[in-house]
């Protein structure tokens, strides 16, 4: 398999704003990146753990679309269940409502992982800062590079837990031994403790292009730079690109469109587009993943194709500025 995504998948229940309440649709980070990259590409399979309703809920909807469910792993009796509920302001809060231990449970372990990065060409991780998850997967990353071993370009999408000041260093460190890091602005103002996106991009491109007194040796490429309705900025070693979302999209539920959009760039940069290509390959993942409750129904060829048409229009449009 091509493209692993190493996050939980879950049941969602999303309670919006205005009252309105969609039970049961297959939720998490994971299935959402899996969405994103799924657009693009049929080789894409989540590795993670289950319950053993998962199949029952949702295998329909991975027969429909093609999707291996070999890197399952059932774990419990149940898959976690998240409760969303959206506010007024747009924020969020998430709750399992299994609680934290049996949602650390299900999670998917450095083991289960480490054959995987010497056969995909990608993996995309969705953590916060966990030392028992990157003390077993760090030192694993980093003896495939050196042996050579390693095929997989990592692209590790931050959780929000652990976006603060206090994690900082350990933010960095992580990164550095990644290909790609993903992480929206209001997370980025978090970690920093700054409003500018100036402020920020600059202190982003200190972590790039050499070796870190966190890190050794530096693996980042690119950090993905979220910015919901205004679109992402891409960051290079040597460029800075600004790509906006896609125009006129009917946002129905904005649940996943971060996720889709960094799997869309985590397979674009495997596959060797530019960083502005990578940045709207993304934007138009979300915008699949935002136009109806939950993940789209089906994903076909018809919207590969709509969205490899609307790729070359976007291309080359967008000026490198704020």
């Amino acid at each position: 398999m091509d493209y692993i995504i190493a996050s939980t998948v879950v049941t969602d229940e999303i309670r919006f704003a205005d009252k309105k309440t969609v039970e049961k649709k297959a939720g998490g980070a994971g299935i959402y990146a899996l969405c994103g990259i799924r657009l693009w590409c049929d080789s894409v399979m989540p590795v993670t753990g289950v319950g053993k309703d998962y199949a029952e809920m949702f295998g329909e909807w991975y027969q429909k679309n093609h999707i291996s469910m070999d890197g399952l792993i059932q774990k419990d009796e149940k898959t976690p269940y998240n409760v969303i509920q959206y506010f007024e302001d747009g924020e969020r809060s998430e709750t399992a409502l299994y609680g934290a231990d049996h949602y650390r449970k299900i999670e998917v372990t450095p083991k289960e992982l480490e054959p995987y990065f010497e056969t995909a060409k990608g993996i995309y991780i969705f953590k916060n800062t966990s030392p028992e998850f990157w003390n077993g997967i760090l030192p694993m990353m980093e003896s495939s590079f050196q042996t050579r071993s390693r095929a997989a370009a990592v692209m590790w999408e931050i959780a929000s837990d652990s976006t603060c000041p206090e994690c900082l260093e350990e933010v960095r460190r992580i990164s550095g031994n990644v290909d790609i890091f993903s992480i929206n602005l209001t997370e980025a103002r978090n970690l920093f403790g700054t409003e500018s996106l100036d402020e920020i991009i600059g202190k982003f491109r200190g972590w790039m292009g050499g070796p870190t007194p966190f890190a050794g040796q530096n693996h980042l490429k690119l950090i993905f730079l979220r910015r919901g309705s205004k679109g992402a900025v891409m960051i290079t070693p040597e460029e800075v690109v600004y790509v906006p979302t896609v125009d006129h999209v009917n946002v129905v539920d904005p649940t996943g469109g971060g996720n889709s959009s960094s799997g869309a760039v985590l397979y674009g940069w495997c596959s060797g587009h530019t960083p502005e290509e990578c940045g709207l390959m993304g934007s138009i993942s979300a915008a699949m993943c935002l136009e109806q409750y939950g993940v789209p129904d089906e994903i076909g060829m018809e919207k590969r194709e709509a969205a490899e048409r609307l790729l070359a229009a976007m291309k080359g449009n967008n000026p490198n500025e704020e």
